[in-house]
């Protein structure tokens, strides 16, 4: 059984659909869309082809056995043979499709496109690779739903704007992912191809058809605008005209904290909660346009719609979305014109002909939800795969609203305090996390559904649902707490490491600096084996410890040793040292796990060196045998960024060479060190807890929060919200980060997001007012 795409309609309730007109001026603008489609998809459609021959030549060149590689040569055959009559039937399944939605309304071309459901013995008969094949389709077509939402909508609007002001959505736009991807599928079905082959072309039809539509979309919607299309239109969630959308980009989500613990309210919210609805009634009022006195006792003589009779459109609206949902699997942004499809779902007239009307408290609800998700999607803080989530849930929380006005201005209502949860917890999350499950995404995809699919009136839901969400992240927090501090012990043990070799080779350079009398064994010693127990020493012990400086002073003592000694109490001195200086060198080196053998041979040396010095000569210095001096040097393997260190002058000195420098890895160029701008100042002093929005050099981004800043080098540790490490950088990186915008603040991390929309609300209204 061949697949095919399964879209059930729910419009069934004819005076839910306005009555579709196309008139005369506008077919100028359909026809030139028209144009446009056969000037792209045509060309899209080719380069594919060209490069589909390809990717099945180097297959079929790769394939493992016999019957692959037949397939691939054989669907290349096929293919090249078809090509034109598939190209053919592939644009001309677009441009009916787009014929027949000017012809006969959006209504007709939903129905066209739809098809009854399976019945479950039907269902038995689909073979496994036409469930292949039709998943493949369906996610193509959520691939270019997701990519384009924005300009989809716009188009959407457009469209609905020129069929005389009918709703248009993504099934029955004629230009839609779903539209172009059906079309393709139609003209392939009669090919003969393995499944596996199918699959091919179905990825490269995704790849340089669907994932380069972008450009089409922008060229059709500036087509129409230019056209007076709806020229202003913005991509916002609709609402009524009777207030001005708030600018929210300055405002930002929370920490992926729990609740609203330890959350310590701004003034201005915390003056506005006690009466917050009743502060936007008013201003809300102030901004709405006058009208005459007649339509002013025209509308109060209207009786109002029960509250109950709204409850029940809305929750028939959510449950057509829900249906949506389940039924095609879509991911975009969902925009909600909240106060059109309620009128419509109440059969509410307009103006003259209107019979009832929404209650006054009722449509500021209306228009403040419409503001509060309006500022969901508007916010940067959010990823958009969240957001297109938490937009999901307007309609409840519009429910939630009327039935119960104290969700504006009780921060504990329990609707409330779910959606902040849900928002903070998404902070942290970037796309990169993934959608695993059992992860974050899919437990919030879960509590939407749930919301979707089971709140009535019963606002317990909301309790339940958080209560859960809350214990999942403070079992999910404890796993990542660990993981942070783990993250944080290494980077730390690394400094430590670091500053540990700088003081060892410090000191040992002291000694060594401008001498040009050390025996080449003693240099061996102390370049190849003491330099290690004074780095084990000062990790273990430190270096104020007693065990500290009797390392050093064994270093001292063997470099005394082998120098001359022409006094007659020197001698003895160095007689009775040298068998505890022996056992001190042996026990340290043991420490280190020194080789046994290279250990005896270089004592073997070293007795000789003393036999010299107990003589009155001294022992005979590195390199004599030569007639030039090597120079002896231990070069730490250098850290990511180390800086070449220029070679020794003075052949003369036995220096141990310090190639350590701390590593401090930045996205582009790290920034002048004694630069100082405000960027520089935001580095030093950001605080730990704080999330960033980072770009890395692929132009991916990822969410970071600053775990550990160290005491000594301002190294900042970085990790996600796991808990894993996702950067380690120094405090100039990071100036260089802020600067050259690959990394932005997430601000009040610590705020509720319905606090900071509120604010955020009465603000802008405030502001507008007044102009």
């Amino acid at each position: 059984m061949a697949f095919s795409n399964n879209i059930i309609s729910f419009d069934g309730n004819k005076a839910l659909e306005p009555r579709f007109t196309l008139r005369e001026e506008h077919r100028s603008v359909v026809q030139s869309c028209r144009e446009l489609v056969l000037k792209n998809i045509p060309k899209l459609g080719g380069e594919m082809f060209e490069k589909l021959d390809d990717a099945l030549y180097e297959l079929a060149d790769k394939a493992d056995n016999n019957h692959l590689r037949t397939a691939h040569f054989d669907a290349m055959r096929e293919v090249r043979k078809e090509r034109e009559k598939i190209e053919s039937h592939f644009i001309g399944g677009i441009l009916a499709g787009y014929d027949n939605f000017w012809q006969n309304g959006p209504t007709n071309q939903r129905a066209a496109s739809s098809v009854r459901d399976l019945d479950s013995d039907e269902f038995s008969l689909v073979e496994e690779a036409d469930l292949e094949e039709g998943l493949a389709v369906s996610n193509m077509i959520s691939r270019g739903e997701n990519h384009y939402y924005r300009d989809l909508y716009a188009l959407d609007q457009r469209f609905g704007s020129l069929a005389g002001g009918v709703q248009v959505d993504r099934i029955s736009n004629p230009l839609a992912p779903a539209a172009i991807c059906n079309s393709f599928h139609e003209s392939i079905r009669g090919l003969s191809l393995d499944i596996s082959v199918t699959l091919v072309i179905y990825k490269n039809f995704e790849h340089f058809v669907v994932d380069a539509l972008g450009g089409f979309y922008q060229e059709l919607n500036r087509q129409l605008a230019d056209a007076g299309v709806l020229p202003k239109l913005t991509r916002k969630v609709r609402r009524s005209k009777t207030y001005i959308a708030p600018n929210t980009t300055a405002t930002s989500t929370g920490d992926a904290g729990i609740g609203n613990a330890g959350y310590e309210q701004d003034d201005e919210v915390a003056g506005l909660q006690a009466e917050v609805f009743s502060t936007l009634q008013q201003l809300l009022l102030q901004r709405r346009a006058p009208i005459s006195p007649a339509a002013a006792v025209h509308q109060a003589s209207l009786p109002v719609v029960d509250t109950s009779e709204l409850v029940s459109a809305l929750s028939l609206l959510q449950q057509r979305d829900t249906a949506a949902v389940y039924e095609e699997g879509y991911q975009s942004l969902p925009v909600v014109d909240l106060r059109s499809n309620l009128k419509r779902a109440v059969q509410l007239g307009e103006g003259d002909d209107a019979d009832r009307k929404i209650g006054q408290n009722d449509e500021d609800a209306i228009d403040v939800i419409s503001m509060l998700f309006e500022f969901i999607l508007e916010d940067r803080n959010l990823p958009d795969a969240m957001k297109a989530l938490l937009a999901r849930l307007q309609i409840p929380m519009l429910k939630v609203a009327i039935l119960d006005k104290t969700f504006f201005s009780k921060k504990q209502h329990p609707a409330r305090r779910l959606l902040n949860n849900l928002a903070q917890a998404a902070v942290g999350w970037s796309e990169s996390s993934g959608r695993d499950e059992g992860g974050l995404y899919t437990r919030i995809e879960s509590i939407v559904e749930r919301i979707l699919t089971g709140f009535e009136n019963n606002v317990d839901t909301f309790v339940e649902l958080n209560d859960e969400f809350t214990e999942f992240l403070e079992k999910e927090q404890r796993g990542s707490q660990v993981t942070e501090e783990r993250a944080a012990q290494v980077t730390l043990g690394k400094e430590q490491l670091q500053v540990a070799r700088h003081e060892v080779f410090q000191q040992i350079n002291n000694r060594l600096l401008g001498r040009d009398d050390i025996p080449q064994v003693v240099l061996t010693l102390i370049r190849e084996g003491w330099k290690d127990v004074l780095l084990l020493t000062y990790l273990r012990k430190g270096n104020d410890g007693p065990e500290w400086q009797r390392a050093l002073k064994l270093m001292d003592r063997l470099l005394w040793s082998v120098e001359a000694k022409p006094e007659k109490s020197q001698r003895q001195e160095l007689l009775k040292e040298i068998p505890v200086l022996l056992k001190s060198l042996r026990t340290g080196l043991n420490g280190i796990s020194y080789d046994q053998h290279k250990m005896a041979r270089l004592f073997k040396e070293l007795q000789s060196c003393h036999v010299d010095s107990l003589k009155g000569k001294g022992c005979r210095p590195a390199g004599d045998n030569a007639g030039t001096r090597e120079v002896p040097s231990v070069a730490e393997p250098a850290t990511a960024g180390a800086a070449e260190q220029p070679p020794a002058q003075d052949n003369t000195q036995a220096a141990i060479t310090e190639e350590i420098v701390l590593q401090s890895p930045a996205i582009g160029e790290v920034a002048d060190p004694s630069q100082r701008d405000e960027h520089l100042e935001t580095a030093e002093q950001l605080p730990i807890g704080t999330w960033l929005d980072v770009t890395n050099e692929e132009d991916d981004t990822y969410r970071a929060k600053l775990s550990w800043r160290s005491k000594v080098s301002g190294t900042c540790l970085f990790v996600n919200r796991k808990g894993m490490k996702v950067a380690e950088v120094s405090v100039q990186g990071l100036a260089t980060w802020f600067r050259s915008g690959k990394a932005v603040v997430l601000d009040e991390v610590s705020v509720p997001l319905m606090d900071r929309a509120l604010k955020a609300m009465v603000q802008v209204l405030k502001n507008t007012g007044d102009t």
